[in-house]
C-alpha cells in the first residue's frame, strides 16, 4: 500500500510539471472580420516587437516560418499568413510596455474578413459559412476547419496549458450594419466561450471596437448599435474609433490600427487597475514667455520651448508668464509617478521647478539628451479627482513634449499612449512683432475630462471684436453656440452646462477676425 501511494504521488508530481501554466502569461482571444484580421500595411517599425509579446500561431505559414499552435514573438502578421497590421498588434505591444517585466502577453487571432458575427455562433455557424460565395471567403473558412469558433476554442484550450486567458477582443460589425440584434448575437458567443473554456465573465471582459467612422465610411451607423453592447453584457466595453484614419470606406489605415490597438490596451489596463494619464505639454495653460514649436518626432507634432529667464535654482518662479499649467484627473487614492518627455539640444544638464496643487515649488534635475526621452520627475501620494500641475524652467533651455501621471513605476515608451486631451497646436510665430500683435488665445476647458454638470471655457482677444464660440459633437454637428457677439479686449470666461449631453468627445471652436482655433472636450460618464 505504501509503494502504491508513493507511485500515485510521483505520477501527480510528474503531471504537474507537464502542465506548467504560468500565471504571469496573460492570453487574449481575438476574433471578428477583416479589421481584426488586419488590413494595414506593415512597416519596419511595426516589426520591432518586444519578445514579451507573443502570438499563438493559428495556421501553418511556411512563408513566415511558423507552425500552428506554437508561440512566437508577435511580429506581424499575427492572424493569417498574408494578413496585414491589426489592432491586436498594437494592443499587445502597448500592454507589455505598461506591465511589469515579469508579465508576458499573448494573443490568438482567428478572424474572417467579410463574415457575419453569427459565423462564430457554434450552434448556427453552418448557416453563415457561405456569406459570400467567392473562393477567397470559402478558403478562409476551410483553413479554420470549416468552423472558426471551434477552431479558436481548440487553440485556446491548448494555450491555457501555458497561461491564463484574461480577456477577449472583438472587432466586427460591418457585415451586420443596421441589425439591432447584434448585441444579443455577441452575448451568445461570449457566453459560449466562457462556458467552453471554464472562464468567469468578471475575470475575462470582452472589448468591442467601433467600426470606421470617418467621412464617407460605409458602416459608421453601426457604431450606435455597438455602443449598446454593455447594456446587454455587463462585462463588455466599447472602444471608440473616433479620430482613427481609414484607407477606404471600410478599413482603417495602418495608423488607424495603431491608435485603435492602443485604445484596446488602455481600456484593458484600466480594468486591471493600471492607470496612466498622458497630457500634451502644448495643451496646457501656457505662460507668455514660452514658445510652441513644431517637431514631427514629438507627440501631437508639437512641443514647448521653455527658456529660463531668471536662471534661478534657489528662488522659485513667481511670474505666471514663466509657467505652464495643466489640470489632470485621476481615478484612485494611491501613489502616482510623474514623468516628463524632455529633449535638450546642448550638452549641459538642466533643472525645472514643479508645483503640485497648493504645495510649494520643488526643484528637480534632468540629464541632457538630444533625443526625446522620458524622465521620472516625482513620486506622489494623490487622492482621486482633479490635480493642478505647474512647471517652470530653472536654468538653461528645456524642450518639453508631454507629461504623464501613472500609478505604476514603469517608464513610458516612445511617445507614450494617446493623451486624454488633444488640442490643435497654436504654434508660436517666428516674428516677435507678429507674436506681440496676435494676442488671441483659446484655452482648454476646465475641468477636462468633464465629470460635473458644467465646464468653463476661457478665451482671450487683443481688441474689442466679434467672437463666435460653438460646440460640435463627434459627427461634426453643431449643438450649441456659446458666444456670438462683440466682446471687449482681454480674457473672458463662459460657463457651459453639460448636464443634458451624453458622454463622449466634443469639439469647441472659436473664431474672431482671422483667428480660428479648436480644442477637444471630453465628457465622462460620471457627473457629480
Amino acid at each position: 500500500m505504501k509503494t502504491k501511494t508513493l507511485w500515485i504521488l510521483s505520477w501527480l508530481l510528474l503531471s504537474t510539471n507537464l502542465f506548467a501554466q504560468d500565471p504571469n502569461f496573460y492570453i487574449y482571444l481575438c476574433f471578428g472580420q477583416s479589421n481584426m484580421e488586419g488590413q494595414g500595411g506593415i512597416t519596419r517599425p511595426d516589426r520591432n516587437v518586444d519578445s514579451r509579446f507573443k502570438v499563438f500561431q493559428a495556421l501553418d505559414c511556411p512563408n513566415l516560418g511558423r507552425t500552428k499552435a506554437t508561440w512566437y514573438t508577435a511580429v506581424p502578421p499575427t492572424c493569417q499568413c498574408y494578413s496585414g497590421l491589426s489592432p491586436a498588434d498594437y494592443f499587445g505591444r502597448t500592454m507589455v510596455a505598461n506591465l511589469p517585466d515579469s508579465i508576458t502577453v499573448g494573443i490568438i487571432n482567428v478572424s474572417v474578413g467579410g463574415c457575419d458575427i453569427r459565423l462564430f455562433d457554434k450552434d448556427i455557424y453552418m448557416n453563415y459559412d457561405s456569406t459570400y460565395t467567392e473562393s477567397w471567403f470559402l478558403d478562409k473558412i476551410k483553413a479554420y476547419g470549416g468552423n472558426p469558433y471551434q477552431y479558436l476554442i481548440d487553440l485556446a484550450k491548448l494555450a491555457q496549458q501555458d497561461g491564463v486567458i484574461k480577456g477577449i477582443l472583438l472587432h466586427q460589425g460591418e457585415t451586420n450594419t443596421g441589425d439591432p440584434k447584434w448585441p444579443s448575437y455577441v452575448k451568445k458567443i461570449y457566453n459560449d466561450m466562457l462556458a467552453d473554456l471554464s472562464l468567469n465573465a468578471n475575470d475575462v471582459p470582452i472589448l468591442a471596437g467601433e467600426v470606421l467612422a470617418t467621412s464617407g465610411s460605409c458602416c459608421a451607423s453601426m457604431n450606435t448599435i455597438i455602443r449598446r453592447l454593455p447594456d446587454t453584457i455587463p462585462t463588455a466595453y466599447v472602444i471608440s474609433s473616433e479620430g482613427c484614419p481609414g484607407q477606404d470606406i471600410a478599413h482603417f489605415s495602418s495608423e488607424g490600427y495603431r491608435i485603435l490597438g492602443r485604445r484596446y490596451a488602455v481600456k484593458m489596463l484600466s480594468l486591471m487597475g493600471y492607470e496612466a494619464n498622458y497630457t500634451e505639454a502644448e495643451c496646457g495653460n501656457i505662460g507668455k514667455n514660452w514658445k510652441i514649436l513644431s517637431d514631427k518626432s514629438a507627440s501631437n507634432g508639437a512641443y514647448l520651448n521653455i527658456t529660463a529667464t531668471t536662471n534661478d535654482t534657489v528662488t522659485p518662479p513667481s511670474n505666471p508668464d514663466e509657467w505652464v499649467e495643466w489640470n489632470i484627473t485621476i481615478n484612485n487614492d494611491t501613489t502616482y509617478y510623474l514623468y516628463g518627455r524632455f529633449k535638450k539640444d546642448s550638452i549641459d544638464n538642466n533643472a525645472c521647478w514643479i508645483k503640485i496643487d497648493n504645495g510649494n515649488f520643488e526643484l528637480f534635475n534632468i540629464n541632457a539628451n538630444t533625443a526625446w526621452e522620458w524622465h521620472e520627475i516625482k513620486k506622489l501620494r494623490l487622492s482621486a479627482g482633479q490635480h493642478n500641475i505647474i512647471l517652470s524652467a530653472a536654468q538653461n533651455e528645456i524642450l518639453l513634449d508631454k507629461i504623464c501621471i501613472k500609478n505604476s513605476e514603469i517608464t513610458p515608451v516612445s511617445a507614450g499612449e494617446e493623451a486624454s486631451v488633444i488640442c490643435t497646436p497654436n504654434f508660436t510665430p517666428t516674428s516677435i512683432q507678429e507674436k506681440q500683435s496676435t494676442g488671441y488665445k483659446l484655452y482648454q476647458n476646465i475641468p477636462n475630462p468633464v465629470n460635473s454638470q458644467s465646464t468653463i471655457i476661457h478665451f482671450e482677444i487683443p481688441r474689442d471684436e466679434y467672437v463666435s464660440l460653438k460646440i460640435f459633437n463627434g459627427r461634426g454637428q453643431e449643438i450649441a453656440e456659446l458666444a456670438g457677439k462683440k466682446y471687449t479686449s482681454g480674457k473672458h470666461a463662459i460657463n457651459f452646462s453639460t448636464k443634458n449631453l451624453a458622454p463622449g468627445t466634443y469639439i469647441y471652436t472659436m473664431k474672431a477676425g482671422s483667428f480660428a482655433d479648436s480644442r477637444k472636450m471630453i465628457l465622462s460618464g460620471k457627473k457629480k
